[in-house]
This record gives C-alpha cells, structure tokens and sequence, in this order.
C-alpha cells in the first residue's frame, strides 16, 4: 500500500497554536501522530511524505522516532526537514527527493500519475493528461485558501488541474491513500 503525508512537525511545540491542533502538549501530538501512522501503515508499506516530518536536530531524537514508525519512507523534502543532514536519521530512510513523478494505481486498477512536491505547484507536470499533484506546506493558513481559490479558477479557465493537500492536519493526523484522497474530494 502507498500512503501519503505531510507537515507532521514531529517535536515542533509551536505547531499546536499554529495548526490549532487538538493535542494539549508536543508530547501528546507527537505520541499521537506515531499511533495513528502505526495504526494504518503496515511494515511492507510505503508512504510518502512531503516535507516537514520532523522538527528536532538533535542527534539521536529523529532516528528515535523513525524507528517506531512503519513502512518504508520516502521524504520529500520540505523547508522544515533540517534533522536529515544527520547521517544516522538519513540511513532510515528509502530515499530523500525533492520532487517525485510517480505511478499509483488504485483499488480499481487505474493507474494515477501523481506529482510529489512540498510546495504546491499550480502548473505540475502533466496536469492537462490527468496527473494529480499532491503537497503540503501551505496547512490550513491563508495560503491555503489561495491555492484552493487558484485551483478552482485554473480549472474553470480550461487549465485542467487536480491538486490536493495531505497535510496531516487536514487528514485527522494520519497518513492517506490516493484512493481516500480521490474519494473526499470528488
């Protein structure tokens, strides 16, 4: 199974005010987060994230947390992602990228081109043959409102693009399919 995520901010204490996130402390988002990615991620999965996964440098904290975490990772980088320049964090990792151009095919067998960024990108590759762009970094702000508002305007100006935020924010803190994000969304 693939799974996508993004902006996890694992051990960033102003997240919770900035994100308005249910958890009383850092502690508890981030014991929440591991739960509820361990909850849905099987070991023999992959999931993608794109950008921000963890906010703590120091040197044993980011392994710490990667070793409780299922499934294979694959990080796009985001502007937040400083704790990779550790040698030891880096080795758990499948591959660090800043931009991907995958496959994905769904329940029914249709295969969906998806285009892999932390920042969203309104003229994605492919987006006039069908391909979808996933992203993060803008959260639920104002930002975010615009590129919603950008999208909307580009599609009903023949300029066809689908592009979703999985930011876990907006995904009850847990990562997702390609099929749930369709499902929501369509």
């Amino acid at each position: 199974m693939i799974y996508f995520t993004s902006d996890l901010h694992i051990g960033h204490y102003n997240i919770l005010r900035f994100d308005k996130r249910p958890f009383k402390t850092v502690e508890e988002n981030d014991i929440e987060l591991i739960k509820r990615w361990n909850n849905k991620v099987k070991p023999e999965d992959t999931v993608y994230v794109l950008g921000d996964m963890i906010w703590k440098h120091r040197s044993t904290e980011a392994i710490e947390i990667l070793n409780q975490l299922n499934g294979n990772i694959i990080l796009i980088q985001g502007n937040h992602d400083q704790w990779i320049k550790n040698a030891g964090a880096k080795k758990k990792l499948t591959a660090i990228k800043d931009y991907d151009d995958i496959c994905v095919t769904l329940k029914d067998g249709t295969p969906k081109r998806c285009i892999l960024s932390h920042y969203p990108i309104p003229f994605y590759n492919g987006h006039y043959y069908g391909a979808i762009m996933l992203y993060g970094h803008v959260h639920i702000t104002e930002e975010y409102q615009h590129i919603q508002k950008i999208e909307k305007w580009l599609n009903e100006n023949n300029c066809p693009v689908q592009m979703y935020n999985v930011g876990c924010m907006l995904w009850d803190y847990e990562p997702v399919t390609l099929d749930e994000i369709l499902a929501k969304h369509n």
